[in-house]
Order: C-alpha cells, then structure tokens, then sequence
C-alpha cells in the first residue's frame, strides 16, 4: 500500500524517501517506470515524481529520452570513485597529471555508463584551445576514441580525428584489471590541428600506451 506523503515533508523523511528510490534499482536493471518505482517504493506517484525531479537536478537519476523511464544517474558513479576502489582512486589520477604535463593535451579516464561513456577523472592540459568537459560529463559511446575502446572492448590504441567533434581528436587506450576486465578508458583529447600529424602525435601515443599498461598492471595486481 502506498505511504501517505507527509504535510509537510520533513527533512530526514525527504532523505530517506529519495534514498527508497536509488535502492529500488536492483543489479542488471538500466530503467524502471514510476508505476514500478511506486510499488517498490510504497510512495504515491505524485511524491515518486517530486523526489525523482529533486534526484534529476543532482543527476543522480536519468530520464530516458521520450519515455516515462529512468535510469541511475552518472553522479552515483562518481560518487562510488570518490569511495572506492581504493586503486583507481589513487592509481588514476598521477598519471593523468604525468601525460597532462608530459603531452600538454587533455588527460581523461572514461568508464562505461549504460549506452554512454562518463568522463570519471580529468587533467587539464596546457593548451588553451582544448575541449570543455569536466568529470560527470556524458559523452557517445559510438564516437570518440574512449567510445570506441570501451563499446568494442578494444585492445591497443585507437585513434579518431574530428568524429564527435570536427575541431578535436582523441587518443585512448583500455586499461585493464584482475582477468582482463575492462576497467575505463585512459584517454589524450586535443585539435585535430594538433593531432592529426603522425610524427607530433607518435610521443603522445608512447606515453599513453606506457601509462595505460602500467595502470593496468596496477590495478591487475590490486596494487594501490
């Protein structure tokens, strides 16, 4: 039976109802409709629709596109880096500051999230013509080089110039854990100008791989 929303709504109710919406998804579930919310819930629809609007602005909930559908949303994800593991947390963020000084593009680690790729981690480069994103942004998952490495499951290193953007390439590499699992993207994003010359790009290509493998070796040990 549906809980009476309270008149008003007191604080700590309001925290726990939300938190009730985040813990309604259960694993392997990408989306759930409000009606399956409400019964999971035992919220009226009418106090679902509120809290989900107050979860969508801190985009920890995603509405589907066109459809009375969400999803989890990709600020869960960054939170659960903030917490752990432990390695990727402390692994990570060293070398993107090493290619960031050693490159002077963009450095970035991407990880899958649903359909889309979720930039985790990031590291300025010097550069100042250079793409804007920041850790939380949502990208393609079919366009971009970390799209590819981790919609494909690709090994090695894959390259694009202008795909997602026709002013910018991008540079990535899988990193890898325990038993090969695909753990993110470690990604050099910079202006096709920049990038698209093979013999400026093959040092940055050399430290992204050398830096993708030690992460890898890394995070494959448990080491951290």
């Amino acid at each position: 039976m549906p809980v009476k929303p309270d008149a008003p709504e007191s604080g700590v109710g309001a925290v726990d109802r939300a938190l009730s919406v985040l813990f309604a998804f259960e694993a392997g579930e990408e989306t759930l409709t409000l009606a399956e919310l409400a019964r999971r819930t035992g919220l009226y629809k009418s106090t679902l629709l509120r809290l989900i609007a107050s979860l969508e602005r801190v985009r920890m909930v995603l509405r589907e596109d066109g459809a009375a559908r969400w999803r989890l949303g990709p600020a869960l994800v960054l939170l659960g880096a903030r917490a752990g593991p432990v390695p990727v947390r402390a692994l990570v963020p060293p070398a993107l500051r090493r290619l960031a000084e050693e490159t002077g593009e963009n450095a970035s680690f991407y990880v899958r999230h649903g359909e889309a790729r979720l930039c985790l981690l990031r590291e300025e480069g010097r550069h100042p013509v250079r793409d804007n994103l920041v850790p939380g942004s949502l990208l393609p998952l079919d366009r971009g080089a970390a799209g590819h490495v981790l919609r494909d499951n690709r090994d090695g290193l894959v390259v694009t110039l202008g795909e997602r953007d026709p002013e910018m390439a991008a540079l990535a590499a899988p990193v890898r854990g325990a038993d090969g699992e695909l753990l993110g993207a470690l990604c050099l994003s910079g202006t096709v100008t920049r990038l698209r010359d093979e013999a400026r790009r093959a040092p940055m290509e050399a430290a992204l791989l050398r830096e993708a493998a030690a992460l890898s070796g890394m995070l494959g040990n448990g080491r951290g």
